[in-house]
């Protein structure tokens, strides 16, 4: 289960055309997300009160802008396990809430998983990768105005698929900032 940022529908579109590759099964579109706190295992009796317990501590936290850029691999580009987009714009904002819903827990960066490889990968996808990775993934800029609860479901041999157990508005957000659909 994590913490994360809920992608709008022009978002998931832009972050399918990026890590196609033949050895990747991407993430599926109404699962991605930007992950900004793993929230660990977790057996819930009522996902509704963790959503609500959660939301109480960020409640307060004013919306903000979001830059997704720069694409990476875990753990390599040359050996990737899992292919992702960074954050260039936001990064404070969004390891502060995450500090917030799980503190004392150690620190990730935030990031959005676009697609897992389960095998070694092409010299052709790996010439692709570097090509994005070296500024070939034009950046996308976001409003986060919620965070979301979501977890993730065991779907092997498809594609990663998450769900949302609940979303956490941050203050104001329904009334500043842009629309998610204005932002390109």
């Amino acid at each position: 289960m994590a913490a994360a940022v809920p992608l709008a529908d022009v978002s998931r579109s832009w972050l399918l055309e990026v890590a196609a590759l033949p050895e990747s099964r991407m993430v599926r579109g109404e699962g991605l997300h930007l992950t900004l706190r793993y929230l660990g295992p977790t057996e819930l009796a009522d996902p509704a009160a963790l959503t609500s317990e959660l939301h109480s501590l960020v409640a307060d936290e004013r919306p903000f802008s979001v830059r997704l850029e720069g694409l990476g691999a875990f753990p390599s580009l040359r050996r990737p396990r899992a292919i992702w987009v960074g954050v260039s714009r936001g990064r404070a904002e969004l390891v502060r809430l995450g500090r917030l819903l799980a503190p004392g827990e150690p620190e990730i960066t935030p990031h959005c998983t676009l697609a897992r490889v389960g095998r070694p990968i092409s010299p052709a996808s790996r010439d692709r990768l570097r090509e994005l990775a070296e500024g070939g993934l034009p950046p996308l800029d976001l409003w986060c105005a919620s965070l979301a609860v979501m977890e993730s479901l065991a779907d092997p041999p498809g594609p990663a698929r998450y769900r949302s157990l609940g979303e956490l508005p941050l203050a104001g957000s329904a009334s500043e900032g842009p629309s998610p659909e204005g932002v390109e």
